[in-house]
């Protein structure tokens, strides 16, 4: 603050001096042509020099500037020189003339030099306002619009600040992110919940609290109150000034503005991923209410029936139901097995298990489990030789595959073959299994792999729909894709695409193998 005023008085005293500096200079480069020059022109020279000091110091600098000129045109020019007295009446009159346009002029010159100055001064402040907005539209999170306000408070007001946000519970706290050098620290916490709890401005030079270095502002958004900036200046009295405090104030409803837009948008997130997670678990409960009753009731009444009539049963009767509890038993057991595959898919709590193997290995793994259904089903697969090795969780793909061939024996005819085959490129492997089927409808080629999503969910093969689910996740978690697609003339196609994630090794054949 000394420092400030220091330069203040070193300013007027410089304003000063060019206003007796510029007459004398004037002075001297006239003298020689005084003999040449008549008392007119001299008196304009004069005057061109109080219009210049009256532009570029303004008002009081200018008159004296003008008074100056006068003494020295009366001692150095007018008869008789190096006299004040001026004995030629038109030189009085000129002198006298000079003056008053020195003074009007000068009063104009002030006019324009500060609606110049207030001009730029308005113009930099839009300008740093331009720049707040830009860089706080293209903010989200809170501890970057934090970060920005800091910044932009100090470039334009000077000294160190900080913004103290209010939690979840309404409770004022020092922030928790990375303090960087122009924050503020050490503030009265104490004094800044009670401008958060009031509202009202308290520190230097406000009615409360005026003990305070720091100046503590509220942070008021259009809804409620988001917390307090604590704002320590060199020259807090600047902030006295009602255009500085409005600039102020246009900064910290800026700064607010965005820190409650954010809050809002975290809050509607937060509303959205509530209202999925009640849709997925009342989707989740509709359908294992639907699919554990169907079976579950076919159980109960095949059971009921052993008991009751076992002994007029015959031994096919008898058996045929066994077989339909045994049945059914294993769709409820697969239901809850496929649940249980998803929640852990979607915890992200499984944890791949990469090796290199072929291809040809792990469909052939997948077939040995279907062989009890596809024995009476063609399957033709293709697999070029010395096809690259894959680099996945075989225990994973090889549930995927089961899942397709599944599918495919389900909604096929008895007797259409699946197709598979197998490609390799130098990007990674892609998988293809086709069927002869009833297909997927149009429209439903992506909607098929949405969990509990069934074309024909009353249909005698229908699952709970997640199998598809599981597949995608599955795949997706090796950072390839899956897709489905009708085929032509009739049948469905799933596309398997495993990308490589490093470069697959080579098998190296040992040359006296066999001797």
């Amino acid at each position: 603050m000394m420092k400030t005023r220091r330069q203040d008085i070193a300013k007027v005293f410089g304003n000063l001096l060019v206003s007796l500096a510029t007459p004398l200079l004037l002075t001297l480069l006239d003298w020689p042509f005084r003999h040449v020059l008549k008392p007119s022109n001299i008196l304009l020279i004069y005057l061109l020099g109080v219009f210049f000091v009256a532009l570029r110091f303004g008002l009081w600098p200018s008159m004296l500037a003008s008074l100056t000129c006068a003494g020295a045109f009366a001692y150095f020019f007018a008869p008789p020189i190096f006299s004040f007295a001026i004995a030629d009446q038109d030189n009085l009159l000129g002198l006298a003339v000079m003056l008053v346009i020195g003074t009007v002029t000068s009063k104009l010159a002030e006019t324009v030099r500060v609606q110049s100055l207030a001009a730029t001064l308005r113009e930099k402040r839009a300008s740093a306002l331009y720049r707040l907005s830009k860089e706080l539209a293209e903010a989200s999170l809170e501890r970057d619009i934090v970060e920005i306000g800091v910044r932009h408070i100090h470039a334009e007001f000077g000294g160190k600040n900080t913004l103290l946000l209010a939690n979840r519970a309404g409770e004022l706290s020092y922030p928790t992110q990375t303090i960087w050098p122009i924050s503020l620290r050490g503030t009265n916490l104490n004094v800044a919940r009670w401008v958060f709890s009031h509202g009202k401005s308290a520190g230097h030079g406000s009615d409360y609290f005026a003990e305070e270095n720091a100046v503590y502002l509220p942070l008021k958004g259009a809804i409620r109150s988001i917390g307090v900036l604590v704002l320590e200046l060199s020259e807090a009295e600047k902030l006295a000034q009602e255009e500085q405090r409005l600039f102020l104030d246009t900064f910290i409803g800026q700064i607010a503005n965005t820190l409650e837009r954010a809050y809002l948008v975290e809050q509607t997130k937060e509303a959205s991923l509530k209202i999925q997670s009640e849709t997925l678990r009342n989707s989740l409960l509709s359908s294992i209410s639907h699919d554990l009753r169907t079976p579950l009731a076919t159980i109960v009444a095949a059971a009921s029936t052993l008991e009751t009539d076992k002994e007029r049963l015959p031994d096919s009767s008898r058996t045929n139901l066994v077989r339909t509890i045994s049945r059914e038993a294993h769709r409820m057991s697969d239901l809850t097995t496929k649940i249980l595959e998803m929640a852990r898919l979607e915890a992200g709590e499984v944890i791949l298990n990469r090796q290199w193997y072929e291809p040809e290995e792990i469909i052939g793994s997948a077939l040995r489990r279907l062989d009890k259904n596809l024995k009476v089903r063609p399957v033709n697969i293709q697999i070029a030789n010395n096809q690259a090795l894959i680099h996945v969780d075989a225990v994973l793909l090889q549930q995927v595959i089961v899942n397709l061939l599944d599918n495919a024996d389900k909604y096929s005819p008895s007797g259409k073959p699946i197709d598979i085959s197998v490609e390799t490129s130098a990007q990674g492997v892609g998988i293809q299994i086709a069927d002869r089927g009833i297909g997927i409808g149009s429209g439903y080629e992506e909607k098929i792999f949405d969990k509990f999503f069934q074309i024909h969910p009353e249909g005698a093969q229908s699952g709970v729909g997640l199998g598809l689910s599981i597949c995608r996740a599955i795949i997706e978690a090796h950072g390839g894709e899956i897709t489905a697609s009708r085929r032509q003339g009739g049948g469905s196609i799933f596309r398997l695409w495993l990308p490589y994630s490093e470069c697959p090794p080579t098998i190296v054949l040992e040359e006296n193998e066999g001797e």
